[in-house]
């Protein structure tokens, strides 16, 4: 089929069942492939396009560091990207809602599990140095865009469930006992969630000193940049109040924040430059670079 095919397809199915996600109209069009099926909904002017994510900053090795919105363009397609025809308004709005809602629950859990982690961390420190540390926790959780699609690590070739859980622990003076202790504790945690099946979770983690927060917020390589914009959309979940404040007033102070800032408007417009090219690619013939455009490297393992 072509384009004006596939958006018949599409439009007769939302005719019939309502406002669909992306991934939904996937599974009842498993001859598309994801791209023919977004240029099918994105090029037609009678589907219309509701989108309910919030859009954060990610930096994509893989392409020299250029940086991206996240979601990417396919994850958003599929699960943050309502279509629907004219007249169904009413329950675009009450899906968005509902699905909202949901991402919302699902990233509570995962929320609650680092915080689970933070009081078993938290009950092995004496108060003096619970003073001295701050944990909190960044990327979809932090946005509340977690989620529970099956995802293969690709370290390991294991399935996981969603969106990693990422904690990041910064301290002042820690003693090399007490961050081993947070490293082992954690490390015992991640296994376990990892193992057992009713969670299936993969959780990240790593500790550093407020010193080598502030220095990184020289902003002047990639792993500067990496670790200044979690800093910037992190959740605080255990520890200083004090001490988070620091860092996050350190993004203000040291200009790092207006750079952040600066390079999510820099992403949106080479997002918005990604849909045209995507729109006129031909999706049976996607070379390394467009597929690129369309979902971030990493997520290759989830969307084959």
């Amino acid at each position: 089929m072509d384009k004006t095919d596939n958006s018949a397809a599409v439009r007769e199915i939302l005719t019939e069942r309502g406002p669909l996600l992306g991934k939904e109209l996937a599974e009842l069009l498993p001859d598309l492939s994801h791209l023919a099926l977004w240029q099918a909904c994105f090029s037609d002017d009678d589907i219309q396009i509701s989108h309910f994510a919030s859009y954060y900053l990610r930096y994509d090795i893989q392409r020299a560091d250029q940086v991206r919105l996240s979601p990417s363009v396919l994850r958003d397609f599929l699960s943050f990207t309502l279509m629907s025809l004219a007249g169904q308004r009413g329950q675009v709005i009450d899906r968005q809602v509902m699905l909202s809602n949901y991402h919302r629950s699902v990233s509570q859990s995962k929320i609650q599990i680092a915080r689970t982690i933070m009081t078993d961390v938290m009950g092995n420190l004496t108060q003096a140095e619970k003073g001295t540390m701050c944990a909190f926790i960044a990327g979809d959780n932090a946005y509340f865009l977690g989620h529970e699609e099956p995802r293969r690590v690709e370290q390991t070739g294991q399935t996981v469930s969603g969106s990693d859980i990422d904690i990041i622990i910064v301290h002042d003076g820690l003693g090399e006992d007490s961050v081993a202790m947070i490293e082992r504790t954690i490390l015992q945690a991640k296994a376990f969630y990892l193992r057992a099946p009713q969670f299936n979770q993969e959780v990240d983690f790593i500790v550093k000193s407020v010193d080598k927060m502030f220095a990184q917020f020289a902003y002047s390589n990639i792993h500067e940049k990496i670790a200044s914009k979690i800093a910037y959309e992190s959740m605080f979940i255990a520890g200083s109040v004090q001490l988070y404040s620091t860092v996050v007033e350190g993004l203000d102070s040291s200009g790092v924040k207006h750079l952040i800032e600066e390079d999510f408007e820099r992403a949106r417009a080479l997002r918005q430059t990604a849909m045209r090219t995507l729109l006129h690619a031909d999706p049976d013939m996607l070379d390394a670079n467009t597929e690129s455009l369309f979902f971030f490297s990493r997520e290759r393992l989830e969307f084959q």
